[in-house]
């Protein structure tokens, strides 16, 4: 079995985003403990003041990793749904290539197994995006017709 370069880096950037954002809630932790420590009295003044600086920069790598692990994240989530409506899409011209211009929102879930209503939302907005027309068989099945 031979894995793409794509399926590797996809699984090296969640390893990444999960690092980074296992980094961040361990920094701010660590902050939060080291806050903590400002409750005790006996601290002389010195000690305080590099209690906070050092909170400062904790918050400042926790605001960095979760940032950078989370847009890591987002960025996957993107890519897969701009690839699944390329996936969509082209199984939806070639049915439509197939039947001459016709298809039925069943024969569209079949192909893409997308939930009938999920079906049945792609299709209405294709229809309304390229001005298409209804069929309806004398079962009472209703048909798209798109122009071709």
């Amino acid at each position: 079995m031979r894995i793409s370069s794509a399926a590797i880096m996809k699984f090296f950037t969640k390893v990444s985003a999960s690092c980074l954002l296992s980094l961040g809630l361990l920094c701010l932790t660590a902050t939060a403990s080291k806050l903590a420590d400002l409750e005790d009295k006996e601290i002389n003044t010195q000690d305080r003041q590099e209690i906070r600086s050092d909170a400062f920069l904790g918050i400042g790598f926790s605001v960095s990793f979760l940032t950078q692990g989370g847009l890591m994240l987002w960025g996957l989530r993107h890519n897969h749904y701009k690839n699944l409506q390329q996936r969509l899409n082209s199984i939806f011209y070639e049915v439509l290539k197939a039947d001459s211009g016709r298809i039925t929102v069943l024969r569209l879930a079949m192909e893409t197994q997308l939930s009938g209503e999920q079906a049945k939302q792609f299709l209405d907005k294709k229809a309304k995006e390229f001005n298409a027309s209804f069929e309806t068989s004398d079962k009472g099945d209703i048909s798209y017709r798109f122009d071709v």
